[in-house]
Protein backbone atom coordinates (compact mmCIF):
# COMPACT_ATOMS: atom_id res chain seq x y z
CA UNK A 1 0.00 0.00 0.00
CA UNK A 2 1.70 3.23 -1.10
CA UNK A 3 -0.93 5.86 -0.31
CA UNK A 4 0.43 6.71 3.19
CA UNK A 5 3.91 7.20 1.76
CA UNK A 6 2.51 9.48 -0.93
CA UNK A 7 0.66 11.61 1.60
CA UNK A 8 3.79 11.84 3.67
CA UNK A 9 5.92 12.84 0.69
CA UNK A 10 3.37 15.46 -0.36
CA UNK A 11 3.22 16.79 3.19
CA UNK A 12 6.98 17.44 3.18
CA UNK A 13 6.48 20.08 0.48
CA UNK A 14 4.20 22.23 2.54
CA UNK A 15 5.50 25.59 3.71
CA UNK A 16 5.80 26.41 7.37
CA UNK A 17 2.54 26.69 9.23
CA UNK A 18 1.76 30.39 8.96
CA UNK A 19 -1.85 30.75 10.07
CA UNK A 20 -3.58 30.19 13.37
CA UNK A 21 -7.21 29.48 14.14
CA UNK A 22 -8.14 30.11 17.75
CA UNK A 23 -10.78 27.76 19.15
CA UNK A 24 -12.21 27.47 22.68
CA UNK A 25 -10.00 24.40 23.13
CA UNK A 26 -6.72 25.64 21.70
CA UNK A 27 -5.00 26.97 18.61
CA UNK A 28 -4.92 25.13 15.29
CA UNK A 29 -1.76 25.88 13.31
CA UNK A 30 -2.18 25.59 9.57
CA UNK A 31 -0.62 26.50 6.26
CA UNK A 32 -3.35 29.09 5.80
CA UNK A 33 -6.91 29.80 6.82
CA UNK A 34 -9.60 30.75 4.33
CA UNK A 35 -13.15 31.58 5.31
CA UNK A 36 -12.50 30.26 8.80
CA UNK A 37 -11.35 26.87 7.47
CA UNK A 38 -7.86 25.52 8.17
CA UNK A 39 -5.93 24.51 5.06
CA UNK A 40 -3.35 21.79 5.75
CA UNK A 41 -3.51 21.99 9.54
CA UNK A 42 -0.74 20.58 11.67
CA UNK A 43 -2.39 17.40 12.90
CA UNK A 44 -1.17 15.49 15.94
CA UNK A 45 0.78 12.28 15.37
CA UNK A 46 -1.52 9.34 14.57
CA UNK A 47 -4.51 11.68 14.39
CA UNK A 48 -6.31 9.46 11.89
CA UNK A 49 -5.38 6.24 13.71
CA UNK A 50 -6.67 7.14 17.19
CA UNK A 51 -9.94 5.75 18.56
CA UNK A 52 -12.21 8.64 19.48
CA UNK A 53 -12.62 7.31 23.03
CA UNK A 54 -8.82 7.44 23.47
CA UNK A 55 -8.27 10.96 22.15
CA UNK A 56 -6.42 13.35 24.46
CA UNK A 57 -7.80 16.77 25.40
CA UNK A 58 -5.43 18.34 22.85
CA UNK A 59 -7.66 16.93 20.08
CA UNK A 60 -10.73 18.83 21.30
CA UNK A 61 -9.82 21.84 19.16
CA UNK A 62 -10.48 19.72 16.04
CA UNK A 63 -13.93 18.38 17.00
CA UNK A 64 -16.68 19.51 14.62
CA UNK A 65 -14.28 21.86 12.83
CA UNK A 66 -13.87 20.90 9.14
CA UNK A 67 -10.45 21.36 7.58
CA UNK A 68 -8.95 20.88 4.14
CA UNK A 69 -5.97 18.72 3.21
CA UNK A 70 -4.34 19.26 -0.18
CA UNK A 71 -2.48 16.83 -2.37
CA UNK A 72 -0.64 18.08 -5.45
CA UNK A 73 0.55 16.54 -8.66
CA UNK A 74 3.97 18.08 -7.98
CA UNK A 75 4.15 16.13 -4.73
CA UNK A 76 3.27 12.89 -6.49
CA UNK A 77 5.78 13.62 -9.27
CA UNK A 78 8.53 14.04 -6.67
CA UNK A 79 7.39 10.96 -4.78
CA UNK A 80 7.64 8.73 -7.83
CA UNK A 81 10.88 10.33 -9.04
CA UNK A 82 12.50 9.83 -5.63
CA UNK A 83 11.43 6.21 -5.10
CA UNK A 84 14.33 3.83 -4.58
CA UNK A 85 12.52 0.63 -3.62
CA UNK A 86 12.45 -2.57 -5.67
CA UNK A 87 9.22 -1.50 -7.42
CA UNK A 88 10.33 2.07 -8.15
CA UNK A 89 10.70 1.66 -11.91
CA UNK A 90 7.35 -0.10 -12.20
CA UNK A 91 5.76 2.63 -10.07
CA UNK A 92 7.23 5.39 -12.25
CA UNK A 93 5.89 3.75 -15.41
CA UNK A 94 2.45 3.37 -13.82
CA UNK A 95 2.47 7.01 -12.69
CA UNK A 96 3.54 8.26 -16.11
CA UNK A 97 1.12 6.13 -18.13
CA UNK A 98 -1.93 5.80 -15.88
CA UNK A 99 -1.76 7.61 -12.56
CA UNK A 100 -0.74 11.09 -13.71
CA UNK A 101 -3.25 11.30 -16.60
CA UNK A 102 -6.04 10.10 -14.29
CA UNK A 103 -5.02 12.63 -11.64
CA UNK A 104 -5.14 15.50 -14.12
CA UNK A 105 -8.50 14.34 -15.42
CA UNK A 106 -9.95 14.42 -11.90
CA UNK A 107 -8.04 17.48 -10.68
CA UNK A 108 -7.30 19.63 -13.78
CA UNK A 109 -5.39 22.31 -11.86
CA UNK A 110 -3.16 19.62 -10.32
CA UNK A 111 -4.43 19.96 -6.73
CA UNK A 112 -6.99 17.85 -4.90
CA UNK A 113 -8.71 19.54 -1.93
CA UNK A 114 -10.10 17.01 0.57
CA UNK A 115 -12.47 18.15 3.30
CA UNK A 116 -12.19 16.21 6.56
CA UNK A 117 -13.78 16.66 9.98
CA UNK A 118 -13.35 14.97 13.33
CA UNK A 119 -17.04 14.52 14.06
CA UNK A 120 -17.50 10.93 15.24
CA UNK A 121 -18.50 9.70 11.79
CA UNK A 122 -15.74 7.13 12.10
CA UNK A 123 -14.62 5.56 15.36
CA UNK A 124 -10.90 6.16 14.88
CA UNK A 125 -10.33 8.91 12.32
CA UNK A 126 -11.68 12.10 10.89
CA UNK A 127 -14.55 11.80 8.43
CA UNK A 128 -13.82 12.31 4.74
CA UNK A 129 -16.46 14.78 3.52
CA UNK A 130 -15.34 14.71 -0.08
CA UNK A 131 -12.63 15.84 -2.48
CA UNK A 132 -12.90 18.86 -4.75
CA UNK A 133 -11.07 20.27 -7.74
CA UNK A 134 -11.10 23.87 -6.45
CA UNK A 135 -10.43 25.47 -3.11
CA UNK A 136 -13.66 27.49 -3.37
CA UNK A 137 -15.71 24.31 -3.75
CA UNK A 138 -13.93 22.69 -0.82
CA UNK A 139 -14.46 25.75 1.40
CA UNK A 140 -18.14 25.80 0.49
CA UNK A 141 -18.45 22.08 1.30
CA UNK A 142 -16.69 22.66 4.62
CA UNK A 143 -19.20 25.37 5.47
CA UNK A 144 -16.75 28.25 5.30
CA UNK A 145 -16.93 31.59 3.61
CA UNK A 146 -15.57 31.90 0.09
CA UNK A 147 -12.13 33.41 -0.38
Amino acid sequence: MIAPAIRRADHLDRPDYLARIVTPHGVILCERAVGGIAINPRLPADFDQTPNDDRPASHLKFWHRPYIITATIAGFDRFYADRRDQWADQGRVWWRDQGRPAWLKAWPAGTCYTVRCLDGGAWDRSTNRGSYATLSDAIAAAGGRHA
